[in-house]
């Protein structure tokens, strides 16, 4: 195919995209009806109409921190839709998606003075009194983020703020809602539900030679259609392909960090552990840690670098104009500490 990426190899034998891949994930949630169909069987919403709305949400003051989301959208009665697809574990998870809720919140406040007209022709201020409109998140983890023994077979799991003496929901306007791939374990001739066969194509798409013939549904048809290989372009092939390497590297520095963590927990005894992609677990006490795009050659002693200049107090932004890191493989090394 023109334009293909020499080092593109896997993806000839593959006849899908990976779904867990940035490229994959948007180009295929890029598409509104798909979006809608998957929000519809996870959320059980009612959703006709989406928008999207720009991915990079800035604060109120320029030095603030911005969020960039993979999808977000706003339906036609104006909720909100985070949309995330995280390919492995990250630190302070859960604290990540309260700070990438608060912009769509904030955004919902009137900018400026809010006038209106008495009936005498008067201006008057009128008063925001605090309504917005609901807001979700939907994180697809390709990562246990609750490794709890009460959890361990609980894939999609909604979260709202909740009164704890009464159990109470406390407001509606506010959804997280986690699906844990790894904790899909279903068989394709086990798939029952609509949800069932989309969190089955999420994790399983790109080792498929065909769309199940079980899939009888008109939206998962569309679903495999857009995700073919072979409809990319070449353009579009080249950046799939980098994509494609980019979530090999993750894959292959946790890989290695466990590796390490065995190495040393041989050593120095068993460490108690806390996340699934961050340490291999209570029972092994092994530490292992993440990091994306690093050469295994190297992995050991950049490690190291960035975190000797963490110890000595340079910035986080310092760390990566010296090493040349993107922010998210910094903390995931700065998580190994």
């Amino acid at each position: 195919m023109k334009g293909k990426n020499k080092t593109s190899k896997k993806t000839d034998k593959e006849v899908f995209m990976n779904l867990k891949t940035d490229f994959g994930f948007k180009k295929i949630f890029g598409n509104k009806t798909l979006l809608i169909a998957f929000l519809k069987t996870i959320l059980f919403e009612d959703i006709t109409e989406i928008e999207y709305l720009p991915a990079e949400q800035l604060g109120y003051v320029k030095e603030n921190r911005k969020a960039v989301y993979d999808v977000y959208c706003t339906t036609s009665s104006g909720k909100r839709f985070i949309v995330e697809m995280q390919a492995s574990s990250q630190p302070n998870f859960a604290e990540r998606m309260l700070f990438y809720m608060s912009y769509p919140i904030i955004s919902q406040a009137p900018k400026g003075k809010v006038k209106k007209t008495d009936s005498d022709g008067k201006e008057v201020k009128k008063v925001w009194d605090y309504s917005i409109e609901g807001v979700y998140m939907i994180g697809i983890l390709n990562f246990t983020l609750f490794p709890e023994k009460e959890a361990k077979n609980i894939v999609v799991e909604h979260i709202k703020l909740v009164r704890q003496k009464t159990n109470i929901v406390f407001t509606d306007k506010l959804e997280f809602v986690t699906i844990e791939l790894p904790k899909f374990r279903k068989r394709k001739k086990n798939l029952l539900s609509l949800q069932d066969k989309w969190l089955y194509s999420l994790k399983n798409m790109e080792k498929l030679p065909e769309c199940p013939k079980e899939f009888d549904d008109e939206i998962l048809r569309e679903l495999y259609e857009n995700a073919k290989i072979n409809n990319l372009t070449g353009e579009e092939m080249e950046a799939y392909s980098k994509s494609v390497m980019d979530y090999d590297d993750v894959i292959l520095a946790v890989d290695y960090a466990k590796e390490l963590g065995k190495k040393e927990g041989k050593k120095e005894g068993k460490r108690e552990g806390k996340r699934e992609g961050i340490e291999i677990g209570k029972k092994q006490g092994i530490e292992k840690g993440e990091k994306q795009g690093i050469e295994i050659g190297k992995i050991e002693e950049r490690i190291n670098f960035v975190q000797r200049c963490h110890k000595n107090g340079i910035g986080i932004e310092q760390i990566i104009n010296l090493t040349g890191l993107a922010e998210e493989q910094v903390f995931a090394i700065l998580a190994m500490l």
